[in-house]
């Protein structure tokens, strides 16, 4: 049997520090009925939770961050086993199961694992039966972990929002944890956009058509160059202007295009009157994460090997390195924290 400890190292976000707090006793608490717990494995560090350390959301909690995870099931709630849940098995975790709850005024995102509630920058994490789902084989944990955020919300971006079909032409703004996914679920003809000379060569290596720093892409739209479908993993004024441009000049084709599809989360005001976006018949969708159904399809093209993800590991100790690293647009790919043996 497993020894499962009383407490553990976990990095806390504490409201007025913009550095990750670590505590080596941190408690672990006991399991309600439907819980499980699960011995981390790995969870990626996300431009969110850059976005979460700011302050920009003015929330007051003090919980452990680290949405994006997986790990090995090590204890079961009272009422879990019917459901199918092993212990010793390898499962990926979804942010959020459909039916998660805002609270004091604030949106639903911000109440779930490793966003308001404690996540997976611990030795150790708790979550619902109902979150998990098991690892194929071939998959390491280090994919698992950046398959239930960067490969749900890439995936559901550009399949479920986007409904990218073969044909289709589309522009990635931002090549990060998940434009490099997104590149490859839409395959066809994709451009991308990143001032970053190894992430568009990165997008290149797998499979854009071209790629383009912003004094580029300017250019090009310049030009007249037009595609049917933005996802923007930035989401910046100058990013969405781009995407209107891009857009706007293209053909109409009700109800599916053109589309703008937002994933990246900044603070930032976007401006564009309501002429432009109803005479040009642009259609705007935010999106954060995705289904089950998505995380099954992300995790089996990984297994598969028809998508590679671009992932480096990092010892959970030095998570506030990685953050750093992060608000200093450093890592190319995704990284992730791996707790010691």
């Amino acid at each position: 049997m497993t020894h499962i400890p009383k407490t553990m190292l976990a990095a806390r976000i504490v409201p007025g520090n913009e550095r990750l707090v670590l505590d080596k006793a941190y408690p672990i608490h006991e399991l309600k009925d439907n819980e499980v717990l699960l011995k981390m494995a790995a969870a990626g560090v996300c431009h969110s939770d850059v976005t979460l350390l700011s302050g920009v959301t003015l929330d007051t909690r003090t919980y452990v961050l680290g949405h994006e995870a997986c790990g090995v099931v090590v204890k079961l709630g009272s009422d879990v086993e019917k459901h199918h849940i092993h212990i010793g098995k390898l499962y990926s975790v979804l942010i959020g199961d459909g039916c998660t709850h805002g609270i004091n005024g604030g949106p639903a995102l911000f109440n779930s694992f490793g966003i308001g509630n404690d996540g997976a920058f611990a030795e150790y994490f708790i979550v619902t039966f109902d979150l998990l789902v098991p690892v194929p084989a071939g998959v390491p944990p280090a994919v698992a972990a950046i398959a239930s955020d960067a490969g749900v919300t890439a995936y559901n971006a550009v399949q479920d929002v986007a409904q990218v079909k073969q044909g289709d032409k589309v522009l990635i703004f931002g090549i990060g944890g998940l434009g490099h996914l997104a590149v490859q679920y839409a395959k066809h003809f994709v451009y991308v956009c990143d001032f970053k000379p190894a992430a568009r060569q990165l997008a290149l290596e797998l499979g854009a058509t071209e790629a383009f720093d912003w004094i580029q892409l300017n250019t090009k739209l310049t030009a007249g160059f037009t595609v049917d479908t933005t996802i923007d993993f930035i989401s910046t004024n100058q990013s969405f202007t781009a995407a209107m441009s891009a857009l706007q000049h293209n053909d109409v084709h009700f109800v599916s295009k053109p589309r703008l599809v937002l994933v990246g989360a900044n603070p930032e005001n976007l401006v564009f009157s309501s002429l432009s976006i109803v005479a040009s018949g642009v259609q705007i969708f935010g999106r954060s994460c995705g289904p089950r159904s998505a995380l099954v399809a992300a995790l089996d093209l990984f297994a598969k090997g028809i998508v590679r993800a671009h992932v480096s590991e990092e010892r959970l100790e030095n998570v506030n390195d990685v953050i750093d690293q992060l608000r200093s647009s450093e890592i190319l790919g995704r990284k992730v924290l791996v707790a010691h043996e």
